[in-house]
């Protein structure tokens, strides 16, 4: 009886260590080629294979590149598309078996730029992230496929930490927290100390509406920029609403408001977002960055969004930022936000080569 008890927690030791042990699995789509010069089409396979090799020596990870991501789908009966709507990546992400499915677009600019676009998805969540990178076709292309390659490590590696840029002092900041008045001067005060230039957006006189409403303030994690974003799935082709002329004319009203409501706040929002943010600028001419930072209950630790006012595009994502030691300190861990902000990230030391 003991020889097979021993046998089975062998076993399910095996299985275990399999499961904690095992590589993520990355798989690479097509980046597509949206200049309409089809002399281009060559890159659509050769960028995304450059990607993965280059993610592959930096992270420990295994890949699958769009020729064989193409092949296990067409054993489900599917193929490798260019081009996939939001609400298809968990579908496609399961099919091929992989943690982190990714595609994109390219232009070709003038001045010999290229601008590459990549999505990622992670398996199993319900969240996309969406980057860009703009550089020189033939003399910065190594350098092009190292950021992205960085930005994917951070990505993937560090839940879902993403540096545009560094946040140096010197830089105007406005802040959009869920403190208390008292606890927004603490921040400041640890701001200024740091060399930062702090503007009132969020009055630390008076109690926000806002800031103790914890749904609220997880809005703030989604950020849709032009070019870099962070956005939930979401699929209106089963969003349904019933129409005819029986509804009325009060129906009607009902059903045409709702329709504006969805042209700005879900079609358009990036031109409604940039407007505001338009005005923001104007209004705030000292501001360089929103830095949205919400504190956990006991306020040991937050997560933080960056967007720069002036570009219009989301520069900084962290998903935990704590700092070490014992007890909740709300001006330690805003100085550990601020060293992070300040410093550039890097690659990953991977082991090295034997």
């Amino acid at each position: 009886m003991k020889k097979y008890v021993f046998i089975l927690s062998f076993g399910i030791f095996i299985l275990l260590s399999y499961n904690i042990f095992a590589k993520p699995i990355v798989a690479f789509g097509y980046l597509t080629n949206r200049s309409g010069n089809p002399n281009f089409n060559y890159m659509e396979i050769i960028f995304p294979n450059s990607f993965a090799s280059a993610f592959e020596d930096s992270y420990d990870c295994t890949v699958i590149k769009p020729l064989k991501v193409n092949d296990l789908l067409e054993k489900k009966q599917l193929k490798l598309e260019k081009y996939y709507e939001n609400y298809e990546l968990p579908q496609i992400s399961k099919a091929v078996d992989c943690d982190l499915f990714i595609f994109g677009y390219f232009v070709p600019l003038a001045d010999n730029n290229i601008k590459i676009v990549l999505t990622l998805y992670e398996s199993g969540s319900n969240h996309i992230f969406t980057f860009t990178n703009i550089g020189k076709m033939e003399t910065e292309i190594f350098r092009i496929i190292d950021r992205i390659t960085l930005v994917l490590c951070d990505f993937f590696g560090k839940d879902n930490f993403f540096m545009f840029k560094t946040i140096n002092k010197g830089s105007g900041i406005g802040l959009l927290t869920n403190l208390t008045p008292e606890e927004l001067n603490s921040v400041y005060s640890v701001f200024m100390d740091s060399g930062y230039t702090v503007i009132a957006l969020q009055g630390n006189e008076l109690e926000s509406y806002y800031a103790h409403d914890e749904t609220i303030m997880n809005y703030f994690k989604y950020i849709s920029t032009d070019d870099n974003s962070y956005d939930f799935i979401t699929d209106w082709t089963r969003f349904k609403i019933a129409t005819g002329t029986w509804q009325g004319k009060k129906n009607s009203q009902w059903y045409e408001d709702m329709r504006k409501f969805y042209e700005i706040y879900d079609i358009h929002y990036k031109i409604f977002k940039n407007t505001i943010l338009e005005k923001y600028k104007t209004t705030y001419r000292d501001c360089d960055y929103v830095l949205i930072v919400v504190f956990n209950d006991d306020r040991s630790s937050c997560w933080v969004r960056a967007i720069d006012v002036n570009a219009k595009q989301l520069v900084f994502m962290h998903p935990h930022i704590s700092a070490a030691g014992m007890g909740s300190d709300i001006q330690k861990t805003t100085r550990e936000l601020i060293q992070i902000m300040q410093t550039p990230t890097s690659l990953p030391q991977k082991a090295k080569k034997q």
